[in-house]
């Protein structure tokens, strides 16, 4: 075993860094187009920065130093015991896991079982992380490993299976998020809540607005051109220079002494005017 261990050691730190660099830009290019592509790359980004990823990997960098597994603890001193497993930890572990993603998300669609999709994912994810080590390995011990390839490969595949259990075990038990409620309309806030409710009609009553709801009406100080914007995200139309209606309300239009008038779903008819039949026309409402 050469001497210069610390040499040996930047120069296999280097060999990774080139490796994980070069694998980045040869998928680099399908970024764009491939979905699945983009799921193990954004997920191999996040278990960079991820605080609970990080930890478990300094976790397991410390174990691994103190313990010295692979002759380690005899053929390196501490800190370049530390430097070499702090290449395997995070390459493995960032490289695996992006391979698992990666076969979880082709196989999803072709694989129906979901035993097989785990054996071919552990088997596809255990060829990183086992290039990482054996490669490094062969840097910083001349060529002249102390470790049998195979072997080292089962321990590969055997922490492959547990980072592709751990995946699929995320996937099911991540809570489905519930749609969000839709906003109510900024106008209910000012109305008592006992008014508060489906909104109808807004009209024009002398310097105020009657605010109509499903519950009721109620009187507010305010401009119609205000009440209006803050009827969103209700969809609506002013209908007449007095009177906005919310289209959900809307039961019909019809026609009263050939005027067309609105009759909304609590019995209120309410007139378009010609300024407004056009606007009426584009909002859905069939005007007769």
């Amino acid at each position: 075993m050469p001497t210069d261990r610390g040499g040996l050691v930047e120069a296999g730190c280097d060999a990774m860094v080139d490796l994980e660099q070069t694998l980045l830009r040869k998928t680099k290019a399908g970024y764009v187009n491939g979905t699945p592509l983009q799921l193990a790359l954004r997920e191999m980004q996040h278990h960079l920065t991820a605080p609970r990823a990080l930890t478990g990997m300094a976790a397991a960098v410390v174990v691994l130093t103190i313990s010295g597994p692979f002759n380690t603890l005899s053929q390196f001193d501490t800190p370049h015991r530390l430097l070499y497993w702090l290449v395997i930890v995070v390459l493995t572990y960032v490289l695996s896991q992006g391979m698992a993603t990666l076969a979880l998300a082709l196989l999803a669609g072709r694989v129906s079982a979901l035993p097989a999709r785990i054996a071919i994912a552990t088997l596809v994810s255990s060829v990183p992380s086992w290039l990482v080590v054996w490669l490094t390995t062969l840097v910083v011990t001349g060529g002249h490993p102390d470790v049998d390839p195979v072997r080292l490969w089962f321990y590969c595949l055997a922490i492959a299976l547990a980072i592709v259990a751990m995946l699929v075990v995320m996937a099911r038990t991540e809570p489905v998020a519930a749609p969000a409620e839709p906003s109510a309309p900024a106008i209910l806030e000012r109305l008592p809540h006992p008014q508060r409710g489906q909104l109808s009609h807004i009209s024009v009553s002398d310097h105020y607005v009657d605010v109509v709801t499903d519950k009721g009406t109620t009187l507010v100080l305010m401009r119609l051109g205000d009440a209006m914007r803050e009827t969103a995200p209700v969809k609506g139309v002013q209908i007449h220079r007095s009177h906005w209606v919310a289209l959900d309300a809307v039961a019909k239009v019809t026609r009263s002494e050939g005027r067309p008038m609105v009759e909304m779903r609590n019995g209120t008819r309410l007139p378009i005017s010609r300024g407004f039949i056009e606007k009426a026309k584009a909002a859905g409402l069939l005007v007769v």
